[in-house]
């Protein structure tokens, strides 16, 4: 009878389920339930896989959360590196780059959830470095677009592009946490109204950026006045 030694054969099984896709399914759980109600057992069910294989895997739910952090700079880099590829724009690429963080969001207690994890970001040091990480790739792809768009005309050249970058991570986290209490209008149309205010006042005066979807002083939006004026309180 053979004997399975540790590091044998047996041990270098391939894996059917990858990292990638038990982080994916990670992402997932936490928009749902939030980084507290988040279990191991509900993460391997969406991968068919049981809670024992995601310990020896990551080692713990803290293993677990801690993966899904450090893989956040390289989601960031993937979702700019496509948008830059739907698009010929900077600026339209920037807003889509934005848009397309939140597209999956739906309801405002989703975006609590994940907001949930600001808690671990503040207050644990290995989290705040993985959340440090991913700003700076936010900072990094929103000043690569803006050097573009001041390049092919779309911004003045006077823009301040490194402050602007950091602006827009203010911005959109700022939407996000506003959006998620006061639940005006979608969350795409409302960050997208943030994003045009805020890049307004750095268009080209001289003409109108087609490509962009920006117009000099108006961000191509119909608001609504009473939502606008803080009314339309949406309800969960």
């Amino acid at each position: 009878m053979a004997v399975h030694k540790p590091g044998g054969a047996d041990m270098a099984r391939p894996r059917l389920v990858s990292d990638d896709v038990i982080l994916d399914a990670t992402r997932q759980v936490l928009a749902e339930l939030g980084p507290v109600k988040l279990t191991l057992a509900a993460v391997g069910a969406r991968v068919g896989l049981a809670p024992p294989t995601l310990m020896q895997r990551f080692g713990s739910k803290r293993g677990l959360l801690l993966a899904s952090a450090a893989r956040s700079p390289l989601m960031v880099k993937l979702a700019a590196d496509e948008a830059a590829a739907r698009n010929v724009s900077p600026l339209a690429t920037l807003r889509d780059f934005a848009l397309s963080a939140v597209a999956h969001i739906k309801h405002r207690e989703e975006l609590g959830n994940g907001l949930g994890f600001v808690q671990l970001d503040v207050a644990d040091p290995e989290f705040r470095q993985h959340a440090l990480a991913h700003s700076a790739a936010i900072v990094d792809s929103c000043d690569t677009f803006y050097r573009a768009a001041v390049e092919v005309g779309e911004l003045r050249a006077e823009t301040d592009v490194p402050a602007l970058a950091r602006h827009t991570l203010v911005c959109f986290n700022g939407a996000l946490q506003v959006w998620a209490v006061n639940g005006w209008g979608s969350l795409s149309e409302f960050l997208t109204e943030q994003l045009d205010l805020m890049i307004a006042p750095y268009l080209r005066s001289d003409g109108v950026s087609a490509r962009s979807g920006l117009l000099p002083g108006h961000d191509g939006l119909q608001r609504d006045p009473q939502r606008a004026a803080g009314g339309d309180r949406a309800e969960s």
